[in-house]
């Protein structure tokens, strides 16, 4: 069984499948009807009407409809996009027990407790038809698939085939009569009896003349219809109690029951072939949809959807040969020819989980992982052959294939590694110390081991583990073909390799499964699909997009350019040539080959926002100015870009204050001051304007702007720039600022002026002026204005903008853009190699020294050569100042090139640098890490002081040796944090011991956030940082149990219980035994001496001081003699458990399956996926995640 969905719920009575949406249909015990997405586990609507148990429900095959029946007697119809009942049908007066639709008409089938089965027609929600004639409980009641029958099954021990044909023609409305006596042109016709006691369930085959029953009678039963007959013809049995349900898939029945048990019958051999238990859930419902080949069971606690066998086909390729098996036959495809040879297997009920072949010859070795798994050598025959009876096989085998030519490893039963020739000579088996899980292909000679903690390279001659990584969970592995890169596959995750196990990039798909890849042959790209999608991954820069859609699940199996080959679930070879503009855009673009660029914007295969963000991302906002026609986004692409023209328009139609102030800064910062005085006088910023012109020089605009606004603070402050006197004199006139207009008048030789406004003073007043000194004031230098903008290099046209200038270069045949650039620069040279020869025939180049050799200090002015005048217009004048290509910086090599957050750090790119510890350790909270990050950036940036121009910034760099180096030539000059990570945890240490368990608990807490931008150089660096970062974070995990222990009443039964979990967590020697005295005392106090004795025991083995050891020595004395505990506490010290991080409750071996943080690994029960990490505090907890990156 191969569970897809698994939810936990009440009992579950009736359940429907969806034709098309991922959708399960669940009628409960309680009275809700549920819609499950089954492909993403998560709930879609519930509702609540009915009143009783809901024992029927299903979906309608066209409309957005379904139906239910419960034991409140009614029949709903339901809409699930308006998400409510739309009518209700009344009539049955009992228990409702089954509703299904028709597959053509407007009819409902039901039955009831009542005795009857009821057809109604939900358009004009009507009974059509009630059928009587049963004599108990009518349990089931079914449509044919394809003629006018009905047939149903009651425990009265018979089933009955009712004849409706003549519904279809009926014309008469239906009455009380037939609602009371039953419908009389509705005739029975078969009564089938056998079973000995009563009929739970009754089903048609999809296709053939059979009727399935399921009853009491602990059997299940096959009927064939015939022309006049209906004839019992197999009898199953094995069920040890009452069958609850039967439907019939492609190939096989299955039945349920409430021994618990799911059997699937092989109707043919007339035996059970598969069975799956549960432990104490009775099985009441089947469903089955043979499109998708799932079905669902519903049980005492819930619901679960599964399927019987695997669709994957297992393959493998050899060359250009696809080889694979499907439905006992093994196909063998060549993609060159495009022909297939065909050659059959022995038939297994299980569909083989792998096939390797020998890159040789044409043996290869198939692998069922059924009865404990199993293996079988073969010879692949030529076309026109069978396959050799020779088929040698291996029992309790957990994974097999072809490591090298003729030779294969088998791994066994016992987790050991069997190595030998093809025909299965010459053994030698390998024993390892880890546990191994499973075995993958990998290059000539090597072999993928998984292991608990991860995926190792191994090198099978030598023995040797030649890489690895901490990648676990891993369910298939996809090689280049040249095995030189390597994409692990998980659940829902993907992480792409080199050889070496380097990171290439990952990326994840949080909410569906992924099914296969395939590497580009051609291209730096990783094909990848998904249930219902075929994606691609950029592996240069780990961008995802969507290909398109698919009908279907496929498998790729190569892929070169734009043609994809894959494997459906019915064993067909798939080829598609696939028509992605998207992709091909974006790589073009990387290749900077414009004239591909713009020939596809110019066809207009790709639309919407997407396109422009994507090439605003990436520096590209003049082509995105193009494409662009709403002002808004041209306004703010304009800006970007330095397009003020553009931004100006933009700004002028929209008329908003905001895009005003953001063009007006733009505008000053590219020197644009006619623009820059217009965006702030649209704005009201008339103290923009004004400096703005101040600084300028610009008097005469300063004055204007002093005159215009009628605000005398302006007015006065700006005023005084200008030199202008009597302005000055008349504002502080206007306020009535006498004393200072006289001040002014003074200071500026107007001695009439300022006798006037002394008069207008209070005498006093004007006697203290009189009595002022005041000194003329010294003439205003002359302002030189500069009133022009700034002036701008006039850089060389782009490409982009040349191609969408002149859009007839597109289409010029025969030379390309650098060829044209190239004969116009020819043009040009040749006009200076005409220059005259000298008279003694010698080139130019001498005629010219000679002239200037005669005419001394001449310098050649006199040299008269005719320049033309089209040279002089396109050679010269319009020649374009080209801006020199400046070179990235080294902190950029170091973003492109490292997949270390320590890396990105350094260089300054915070934000890539969170972007790969998301995807290393799951973070989620980067609050804690800002101080760490901005002090290894300060430490790594060294800064060079300077007077006159801004201090010069440059990175502290080192450069590896030859056999170090390898892409990266250099690297940041990292800081060593060890020795400091050392001195954190003694520190640590000590607040430990001395009880201060906050001041502890932050040291262990500091160190793990300071550990994440700790690089090692070699293996023993490695070591000891990975032993840091595991005893700080069980420290913190201990002193987490401690505080929370401290926090609660100290004589509590949970204080107990936690300074009894505190004791089983990984501490030195003497911290221990501190631990083990504080718990060996609470239980003592609160009277609970057997645990008390435990713990003493464990205390004495850690050699403590005398007087512990005293004490610990009488606890164990006073519970011999009375071996009690007084309150019961959640600890069992035998049974092996982890600790929740989260609640601090004890996870037992066996019985919750713990997630783990992505950077600590501390451990948490199931529900907290998702949240924080109490631990660390910054990453996820069950996040999936590669693992740091920081070994170089």
């Amino acid at each position: 069984m191969l569970t897809r969905f698994d939810v936990r719920s009440s009992r579950v009575k009736g359940i429907s499948f969806h034709k098309t949406r991922p959708w399960v249909l669940c009628g409960l015990h309680n009275g809700t009807v549920q819609i499950w997405d089954y492909r993403v586990n998560t709930s879609v609507d519930k509702y609540d009407e009915h009143s009783g148990a809901v024992r029927g429900v299903d979906f309608h095959d066209t409309q957005p409809l379904f139906v239910s029946g419960g034991d409140d007697y009614l029949v709903k119809v339901w809409n699930y996009k308006a998400r409510r009942s739309l009518f209700t049908l009344k009539g049955h007066m009992d228990y409702v027990r089954s509703t299904f639709f028709h597959h053509e008409q407007p009819w409902i089938v039901s039955s009831s407790d009542d005795f009857t089965v009821r057809i109604w027609n939900w358009q004009n929600r009507s009974s059509l038809a009630c059928l009587p004639g049963h004599t108990h409980y009518v349990m089931c009641a079914r449509f044919h698939p394809r003629d006018d029958i009905v047939v149903s099954a009651s425990l009265d021990r018979t089933i009955r085939v009712w004849d409706i044909s003549s519904l279809r023609v009926r014309k008469q409305q239906p009455g009380i009569a037939q609602d009371l006596l039953g419908t009389s042109d509705v005739g029975l016709k078969y009564s089938l009896e056998g079973h000995d006691k009563g009929v739970n369930w009754v089903c048609f085959h999809p296709t053939q003349p059979l009727i399935a029953s399921a009853s009491d009678d602990r059997t299940v039963r096959v009927w064939r219809i015939g022309s006049t007959t209906c004839t019992e013809e197999v009898q199953l049995r094995g069920h040890t109690n009452n069958v609850s349900c039967v439907v019939y898939t492609k190939d096989y029945l299955v039945s349920n029951g409430e021994d618990r048990t799911i059997r699937v019958w092989d109707v043919k051999t007339r035996c059970s072939v598969m069975l799956f238990r549960r432990e104490s859930d009775r099985y009441w419902m089947l469903a089955a949809l043979l499109e998708k080949n799932l079905l669902a069971a519903g049980h005492d606690s819930g619901v679960h959807v599964f399927k019987l066998f695997r669709e994957r086909p297992a393959s493998t390729m050899n060359g250009n040969v696809l080889h694979y098996v499907h439905g006992n036959v093994l196909h063998s495809y060549n993609m060159e020819s495009k022909t297939e040879s065909k050659f059959s297997l022995s038939r297994n009920l299980h569909p083989p989980l792998t096939l390797s072949c020998n890159p040789v010859d044409n043996m290869a070795v198939v692998f069922y992982d059924k009865d404990g798994g199993c293996a079988s050598t073969l010879t692949i025959p030529k076309p026109g052959c069978t396959v050799d009876a020779d088929v040698k096989k291996r029992l309790g085998i957990l994974a097999a294939l072809f490591y090298a030519p003729n030779k294969c490893a088998f791994l066994d039963k016992n987790k050991n590694i069997i190595l030998c020739n093809a025909h299965g000579d010459g053994e030698k088996v390998i024993k390892h110390e880890k546990n191994l899980k499973a075995l993958f292909p990998g290059p000539a000679g090597y072999i993928l081991r998984q292991t608990e903690e991860g995926m190792e390279l191994f090198h099978v001659a030598q023995q040797s583990v030649a890489a690895e990584v901490p990648i676990t969970e891993t369910k298939y592995v996809v090689w280049d073909k040249d095995f030189t890169k390597v994409a692990f596959l998980g659940i829902t995750t993907v992480h792409v390799m080199t050889r070496r196990l380097r990171s290439i990039t990952f990326f994840s798909e949080p909410s569906i499964r992924i099914k296969s890849a395939a590497f580009d042959e051609q291209r730096n790209i990783l094909y990848y699909t998904t249930s219902d999608h075929l994606k691609y991954c950029n592996l240069r820069n780990g961008e995802c997009g969507i290909i398109q859609c698919l009908p279907s699940p496929i498998y790729l199996v190569r892929a070169s350019g734009d043609t994809v080959w894959a494997l459906s679930r019915n064993g067909k070879v798939v080829v598609m040539e696939l028509n992605n503009p998207e992709l091909n855009f974006k790589l073009k673009l990387q290749q900077q080959a414009y004239r591909d660029v713009i020939k596809i914007i110019r066809q207009k295969q790709l639309r919407g926002q997407a396109l422009v963000g994507y090439l605003h991302k990436h520096g590209h906002d003049e082509v995105a100015l193009y494409l662009v026609s709403d002002p808004l986004t041209r306004f703010n692409l304009a800006v970007e870009c330095g397009a003020m023209d553009v931004a100006k328009t933009a700004a002028l139609e929209l008329n908003q204050p905001a895009l005003w102030r953001r063009l007006a800064e733009a505008a000053t910062s590219y020197g644009d001051i006619h623009l820059a005085l217009l965006a702030h006088t649209k704005t009201g910023n008339f103290h923009g304007a004004s400096f703005l012109s101040l600084i300028t020089g610009n008097m005469s605009a300063l004055d204007h702007m002093v005159n215009t606004v009628r605000d005398e603070n302006f007015g006065l402050h700006y005023g005084m720039y200008l030199d202008d006197a009597h302005q000055r004199i008349k504002t502080l006139t206007n306020t009535g600022q006498l004393p200072l207009a006289y001040v002014a008048a003074k200071s500026a030789g107007l001695d009439e002026l300022a006798a006037s406004l002394l008069e207008k003073m209070d005498p006093d007043v004007a006697e203290r002026m009189r009595q002022t000194e005041v000194k003329v004031r010294l003439e205003a230098p002359t302002v030189t204005p500069v009133t022009d903008n700034w002036p701008m290099l006039q850089v060389e046209e782009s490409v982009f903008s040349r191609f969408l200038r002149e859009p007839n270069l597109l289409s010029g045949a025969g030379v390309g853009i650098e060829e044209e650039e190239y004969a116009e620069a020819g043009a040009g040279w040749d006009d200076v190699d005409g220059l005259p020869n000298s008279d003694d025939g010698s080139g130019g180049l001498d005629g010219v020294e000679g002239s200037e050799a005669a005419e001394g200090d001449g310098w050649g002015d006199d040299l008269e050569i005719e320049i033309p005048a089209e040279q002089t217009a396109g050679g010269v004048e319009g020649a374009p100042y080209v801006v020199p290509t400046e070179r990235p910086p080294l902190t950029q090599h170091w973003v492109e090139t490292s997949s270390f957050p320590a890396f990105h750090v350094a260089a300054g790119s915070f934000s890539t640098a969170l972007g790969l510890l998301r995807r290393q350790i799951g973070l989620g909270d980067p609050a804690p890490l800002k101080t760490h990050m901005l002090d290894l950036w300060a430490t790594v940036n060294a800064s060079r002081p300077s007077w006159l121009i801004p201090s010069a910034m440059f990175p502290l760099t080192t450069y590896p040796s030859e056999e170090q180096r390898g892409a990266a030539s250099h690297s940041p000059l990292l800081p060593d944090y060890i020795p400091q990570l050392t001195e954190r945890l003694r520190s640590g240490y000590s607040a430990f011991v001395g009880g201060h368990f906050a001041d502890a608990q932050l040291h262990f807490v500091t160190a793990l956030h300071q550990a994440v931008f700790t690089t090692c150089r070699g293996e023993k660096q490695f070591t000891a940082l990975r032993e840091i970062v595991t005893t700080a974070s069980e420290y913190a995990r201990a002193l987490n149990v401690q505080l929370h222990c401290r926090s609660t009443d100290g004589a509590s039964k949970l204080s107990l219980e936690l300074s009894l979990y505190f004791t089983h967590f990984k501490l030195q020697r003497n911290h221990l035994a501190l631990a083990l005295g504080q718990a060996m005392s609470k239980a003592y106090k609160l009277k609970n001496l057997k645990i008390a004795a435990s713990v003493a025991r464990r205390l004495l083995d850690q050699d403590p001081p005398k007087q512990k050891a005293a004490q610990a020595s009488a606890i164990v004395a006073e519970a011999e003699r009375n071996p009690t505990d007084a309150e019961p506490v959640d600890y069992d010290e035998r049974n092996p458990f982890v600790l929740c991080s989260v609640s601090h409750r004890p996870m037992y071996k066996g019985t919750v399956d713990p997630i783990r943080c992505g950077y600590c690994f501390s451990p948490a029960m199931p529900k907290h996926k998702g949240e924080i990490c109490p631990v660390c505090r910054i990453a996820f907890l069950g996040a999936d995640c590669s693992g740091l990156a920081n070994r170089t």
